[in-house]
């Protein structure tokens, strides 16, 4: 197979999006589109992919971290032909494929079909496809066998030209000996840019023809320019993303789960209407995640159990952990095997060991707490003095009576026993009571005399 570079042009300021953001960067299902544009590269195997940018460099180059492009930058952005000679001294020996950061609908099977079309061809391609209002899109003139006589960009359309149907997408193939041609190209037109499609003339008058393919779904390969375009975009990935899950043994109650693209999920996990799974969220096998639950950049081991109504954030999970319903898990929690975090209980930072539970009202910060733990209801490690945060650390086998306040810095000894209502500002040692509440006292007849002083 020849060899393949990808150019993705990714430099455009994106105005119709009214954002401080570039256009590229927008999120589509928690991943950037840029990203699908070079993974689709990736998969098609170019050799080499190369993405130019311009407007909001940093932040284009950051949603392509680790991606395995390389990086052009147009400093001004004089048009798409001005824009892909910036990547030549980058190219490798061979055909060159150029894609757009802002459609990234397009797939692999769409772009080997177009490939293939172009081994037939004459060494210039340009796909395109058919719309109802053709507004806004550079418009193909055609000849009966594909041949490309003209691409009009629609600034410059008039007359009948502005009732052809047929668009171009932009994506467009060049052969690498070819590119001399691009070169040639003109700014003869009413913005004074330098527009790829011009190779049309160029290569016209060097008597090679350029031919066009017709992509027949338009949604596919047309650019998001707009808040609405990215949502459209966003709801057909979102019901893919769903396809795919499903196809691989997982059960969704209903089309209102929103996964984003990075998520993964194990076979018969079942997932509840209206849940989010969110970045780099890992979930295992035998999984039941309630109705309402968010779940963000955490870890689920197979077998677990998440209640409705459940958050779960920077989370680690073992296997057969029961968390919900109402249950919040902060960043950097880590739950062993079978413990068991219940109803409007709260984790942060912290550490719980195989088999610990704490089932009701909690808040547990910055604590570190063994395995065979029981934490009573209303306990609260009191893990910040106003200027730092200090830990907490909970033997094995210790046992928290309802109401306790732990102030951190401070350590309960294994098999220990706190009472309830106690406030624990001390170390207690292994295998100890603490109890520190006040003594009960009974004062009688103190309701008669209130009621006849009333």
């Amino acid at each position: 197979m020849e060899r393949l570079n990808c150019v993705i042009l990714a430099a455009g300021i994106g105005k119709r999006m009214r954002s401080r953001i570039p256009k590229v960067a927008h999120p589509i299902m928690g991943r950037p589109m840029v990203r699908y544009v070079a993974q689709t590269a990736a998969s098609i195997g170019a050799e080499k992919v190369i993405v130019v940018t311009g407007h909001g460099r940093d932040a284009v180059e950051a949603c392509l971290e680790g991606a395995g492009v390389t990086f052009a930058h147009q400093a001004e952005q004089l048009g798409t032909a001005h824009a892909l000679l910036a990547t030549e001294s980058f190219l490798s020996p061979g055909d060159v494929l150029v894609l757009y950061g802002d459609v990234p609908l397009i797939r692999p099977s769409t772009l080997a079909a177009f490939i293939e079309f172009f081994r037939r061809s004459e060494g210039i391609c340009f796909m395109t496809t058919e719309v109802g209002d053709p507004s806004g899109y550079g418009r193909v003139i055609a000849d009966d066998r594909g041949g490309i006589v003209d691409i009009v960009e629609d600034s410059d359309a008039t007359g009948d030209v502005r009732k052809i149907k047929a668009i171009n997408t932009g994506i467009c193939m060049i052969r690498g000996d070819l590119l001399p041609l691009v070169r040639s190209v003109k700014p003869e037109n009413s913005k004074g840019e330098y527009y790829l499609t011009d190779v049309c003339k160029t290569a016209s008058a060097a008597g090679i023809k350029a031919r066009a393919f017709l992509h027949p779904e338009a949604a596919e390969v047309l650019g998001i320019n707009t808040r609405k375009d990215l949502l459209e975009a966003g709801l057909t990935v979102r019901n893919a993303i769903l396809d795919r899950h499903m196809e691989s043994g997982v059960t969704i109650m209903d089309r209102s789960a929103y996964i984003e693209a990075d998520v993964a999920i194990g076979p018969d996990t079942v997932v509840y209407p209206s849940c989010y799974l969110m970045g780099r969220t890992e979930v295992g096998r035998d999984v039941f995640i309630g109705p309402h639950v968010v779940i963000r950049d955490s870890f689920i081991a197979d077998g677990v159990s998440i209640e409705g109504f459940s958050s779960l954030d920077g989370a680690r999970v073992a296997k057969g952990v029961r968390i919900g319903p109402f249950s919040r898990l902060r960043p950097n929690t880590v739950l062993a095997e079978r413990v068991h975090i219940g109803n409007f209980v709260e984790l942060k930072n912290t550490n719980m060991g195989e088999g610990s539970k704490a089932n009701h009202l909690t808040y547990l910060g910055d604590a570190d707490i063994g395995a065979g733990v029981n934490i009573g209801a209303g306990t609260i490690t009191c893990n910040y003095d106003g200027k730092r945060k200090h830990r907490t650390a909970i033997g094995d086998g210790v046992f928290v009576g309802s109401n306790t306040e732990l102030v951190a810095p401070v350590k309960v000894g294994k098999d220990a026993y706190i009472g309830a209502g106690s406030t624990i500002t001390r170390d207690v040692p292994e295998g100890a009571l603490a109890v520190t509440r006040a003594r009960q006292k009974h004062i009688g007849g103190y309701a008669r005399r209130k009621k006849c002083a009333e």
